[in-house]
This record gives C-alpha cells, structure tokens and sequence, in this order.
C-alpha cells in the first residue's frame, strides 16, 4: 500500500548488500544508514519515536536513491514532513481510530456468542468509519498514501495492537473464520 516506504526501501538495499559479496558504495551507504536507524530507535517500540525515526529514515532515503521517480520524491517528502510536524490528515486518522475500535471489540471475540456480541458494536464503528472511508477513497492513490503516512504513529501503534489480536487466531481456524465474517463489512478506503 505505501510504495514508498523507507524501511522497505532500506530493507531491499540490505537484502540486496546481503547476497554480493563487492559490496557497492550505495550498498555500503544503506547499511550505515540502517545502522543509524536502528541507533536512532534506541530498541525503543514508542509509535511516536519510530515515526520520528521513520520520517528521517524517509528523508535520507528519498535524499540518496538515484532512481527514485520526481512524483515518490515529493511523496516521501511530504509524507515525512507531515510526520516529523505533527500534521496528520483528518481522514486517515478518523479511519485508523476507527480501526483502533475495531480490534477492540475483536479482541473480545472468543466464541460463537462473543462473535455475536461484537455484531452491533461493530456495526456502530463501521457506521463512524464509512465517512472518511469514502473520503480516502475519493483521493488519488498517491494522496491517500500521503494521507495515510501522515497518520504513520497512529498506524504503528494499531499495527502493534492488531498484532497481538490476530496471533492467536492463527492457532484456531473456526474462531478466526468467526473474526473474518465480522471484518467483511469494515468500509475499504481504496
């Protein structure tokens, strides 16, 4: 969803620096630049820390790849200044709020009759999360990845919490078909 990454695009030059042995000067350059994320991190899981992280990550990214198109330049750059300034598009953070909700009450699920349970309350959510849906889903798909990068913390810290929720499912095929069922009408915004 977002091309643009700058963990996927320092990931890929690792991967790559990984398997040749000549290392080239670019190569040589993504694994200081790694080493310096992840001395920036700190081993620190703080959303709001590995956003800030992240937005210089970006910045030095999009600052050395040669091959990165004008349009992904000016993405990532908007995408990190949004991040490192606190800017957060109205749309994208009511929708990963309510994604938030959402696997709140997944998380309650454990059976048929929590399945059930979680129906209205679900419902009510979608409901909440169908205006910004629909308003992401008007924007060009470059705007929405600019939209939903702003909202970067926000979905590092849903990503953790889903996570944890989703997990335990993978051992108990009956509960997670339950869990899919209830996803089915969460309202898409592409």
């Amino acid at each position: 969803m977002f091309r643009s990454s700058a963990i996927g695009l320092l990931a890929v030059s690792l991967a790559l620096a990984a398997c040749q042995p000549n290392k080239s000067p670019e190569e040589l350059a993504a694994e200081r630049n790694a080493a310096a994320l992840k001395d920036m991190l700190g081993g620190s899981t703080n959303p709001e820390q590995m956003a800030a992280a992240m937005a210089q990550a970006g910045a030095m990214a999009a600052a050395m790849d040669p091959n990165m198109s004008a349009e992904d330049r000016a993405k990532v750059k908007a995408i990190t200044g949004a991040i490192a300034s606190g800017q957060v598009h109205p749309a994208a953070s009511a929708y990963v709020a309510g994604l938030d909700q959402v696997f709140v009450v997944i998380s309650t699920v454990k059976d048929e009759a929590t399945a059930n349970a979680a129906k209205p309350k679900l419902a009510a959510i979608y409901s909440e999360m169908a205006a910004p849906a629909a308003q992401l889903k008007a924007m060009s798909e470059d705007d929405r990845e600019v939209a939903f990068g702003s909202a970067y913390p926000q979905m590092m810290s849903f990503g953790m919490k889903m996570a944890g929720v989703m997990m335990p499912l993978a051992s108990n095929p009956d509960l997670a078909e339950k869990v899919g069922d209830l996803l089915e009408d969460m309202p898409e915004p592409e």
